[in-house]
């Protein structure tokens, strides 16, 4: 509320009205704020085990690794899907389904290894995309959760503070000009005693 004050009753029922707008929004920003700290604090062990998962899938992998060196392009990510879901008003984007388009190889010519290091791969791509998904979506809840919080502490520390103040300091100043324009006509009602007494 960095703005020059009327000092006028508009100024009083427009520095109510934000004030109400602000009591009101202030109880729904809190229970948003919890809201957000619950989520977070529920996805951050559901990332850690994804992380583990993922760790322990790649190390597990490590021995093909000089095959795929030898055929580089023998899986692909074809398409993904993801679908938005609303949490505590943020929105963020999950993982639904990838897609792969695999090398058809000749079957004589094909190892009789390649279905199932096939299906590992596509287990680790799928677990590396969950991750980075599972990473942005607490990055997301973060961001949202320290917006809301500087939210709440701007409305409770700030901004209510201030229309309050402000109110105060209308009603004080016209109150004081009302005395003033009361004492004045006092003033004058005496002297005019005082002059038709003479």
């Amino acid at each position: 509320m960095n703005r020059a004050i009327s000092y006028n009753k508009s100024t009083i029922q427009e520095f109510r009205k934000q004030l109400q707008v602000r009591r009101k929004a202030l109880p729904v920003l809190m229970r948003k704020e919890t809201a957000l700290r619950q989520v977070i604090a529920d996805r951050k062990p559901e990332l850690k085990h994804l992380q583990k998962e993922y760790q322990a899938e790649w190390q597990r992998l490590q021995g093909y690794e000089n095959i795929w060196n030898d055929l580089p392009s023998v899986l692909r990510v074809k398409s993904i899907q993801t679908e938005e879901h609303n949490i505590a008003g943020t929105r963020i984007e999950r993982l639904v389904k990838v897609e792969y388009e695999a090398l058809q190889l000749n079957p004589l010519y094909e190892p009789a290894w390649m279905p199932a290091a096939l299906e590992a791969l596509q287990n680790l791509i799928e677990l590396k995309l969950q991750l980075q998904f599972r990473q942005k979506e607490l990055e997301s809840l973060e961001q949202a959760r320290k917006k809301t919080t500087q939210k709440v502490n701007l409305y409770e520390k700030v901004q209510i503070p201030e229309y309050e103040e402000g109110i105060r300091k209308v009603k004080r100043f016209l109150e004081d000009k009302e005395n003033i324009a009361t004492a004045a006509k006092k003033i004058a009602k005496n002297r005019k005693m005082s002059r038709n007494e003479s």
